[in-house]
């Protein structure tokens, strides 16, 4: 639907939805789209914490509170594996967090977390307070906890183990995108030969492989931090009201359609 706003411009759709729960008052002629989403986050992190709101909360509370969106990279989904690791922070080194509401199972943990120690520096898991023993008692020793109180705070439980000396190059490399692990050959290996596409990737592949633990580590870090750290990325997601900073790193959007939301966002609901 955010996707659907930026595109078309139609706020109708969305405004309608938040409505529906009752988010309208009285104001509805001077309420903005910006604090009609405001009014639903908070109703959405009071009621029934999800996993947005799992995601929203990392994203203010590392990226806004801790780090800046100008120096930490915020990636949320991202490939690693055989698992998709719900949101991942390069800063000074490289964070995994899996998130498991209170409406989730441990069924993947296992090997989600498995998939993540082959590739992260530390990794998390963030979770309901309710359920940090079960977890405590499930999860490799490298694996830290995080709790989301019910006053939404993070509170580390117990601090995850520094893994980047076990980076595995391939998983690493899988999860970087073409421009990156050329850049980091280029930087450490030096010039890569002009080849046909499908050649290429199997070829900086093994270059890749010749690359320490802690060289590949460092590329990654950096590959990271320079996905959402750019100043039109940065202008973006600082614009946006709190309630949409997760899902503002999440969406692929143009910069017209960018623009188109920033403009709508200030603007009064529209109702049908």
């Amino acid at each position: 639907m955010f996707a659907q706003l930026a595109r078309t411009g139609d706020t109708r759709e969305v405004s309608e939805l938040l409505s529906k729960h009752g988010l309208v008052e009285q104001d509805v002629e001077t309420l903005r789209l910006d604090e009609l989403f405001e009014r639903g986050w908070d109703r959405l992190a009071t009621s029934y914490r999800n996993e947005y709101v799992y995601k929203n909360e990392l994203a203010t509370r590392l990226v806004f509170k801790r780090h800046s969106p100008r120096t930490a990279g915020f990636q949320v989904e991202l490939r690693v594996g055989g698992s998709i690791a719900d949101v991942v922070v390069a800063n000074g080194t490289t964070t995994a967090y899996e998130i498991k509401t209170e409406f989730d199972t441990s069924r993947r943990l296992t090997s989600q977390s498995a998939d993540y120690l082959k590739a992260f520096d530390k990794v998390y898991v963030v979770t309901h307070p309710a359920h940090v023993s079960r977890y405590e008692r499930e999860l490799d020793s490298r694996v830290g906890l995080i709790v989301l109180s019910n006053q939404h705070s993070l509170t580390p439980y117990r601090e995850a183990a520094s893994n980047k000396d076990n980076v595995d190059h391939y998983t690493i490399f899988r999860c970087m995108r073409r421009e990156e692990y050329l850049t980091a050959i280029e930087t450490a290996v030096g010039p890569v030969p002009p080849m046909p596409n499908g050649l290429i990737a199997a070829h900086c592949e093994e270059l890749f492989r010749q690359l320490t633990t802690e060289q590949v580590h460092k590329c990654f870090v950096k590959a990271l931090k320079i996905r959402t750290t750019n100043k039109t990325d940065v202008d973006f997601i600082t614009k946006l009201p709190p309630s949409l900073r997760a899902l503002g790193y999440a969406t692929p959007l143009s910069g017209s359609q960018r623009a188109t939301v920033l403009g709508l966002l200030a603007k009064p609901v529209q109702l049908s």
